[in-house]
């Protein structure tokens, strides 16, 4: 399956060839590949954060709230535990968007209101 730099893959796909990236070391840096999964985290992080202002602007729930300042971080360690979390059998229905609204979904949860 061709990964487009601008669709969310399948992790079953991503992961494999992020886990072979991360045994190269310092040499990923001159992979291809490197540049291809780092195009599609990108694009995952920027569709969901015009999802967050999207809901934002409605007034309607979000699935996370960044913090106020900066944006939201998430590590390249977190990052692969998520990708490695996902049950084997569901990776293939799974896409890498999903993986990275779940991680911040738990890294940046909205405050509950009380009543």
């Amino acid at each position: 399956m061709p990964m487009g730099a601008a669709e969310a893959v399948p992790v079953s796909v991503f992961l494999p060839r992020a886990e072979a990236l991360v045994r190269r070391g310092p040499l990923a840096l001159f992979s291809r590949d490197f540049y291809r999964l780092k195009a599609i985290i990108e694009a995952d992080g920027d569709r969901l954060k015009a999802d967050y202002a999207e809901a934002k602007a409605a007034g309607k729930p979000s699935f996370f709230c960044p913090p106020a300042r900066g944006k939201p971080r998430v590590g390249k360690s977190e990052y692969l535990a998520a990708l490695r979390a996902v049950p084997a059998g569901r990776r293939a229905s799974t896409d890498t968007k999903d993986v990275l609204q779940r991680l911040l979904e738990r890294k940046y949860p909205c405050p509950t209101t009380s009543l």
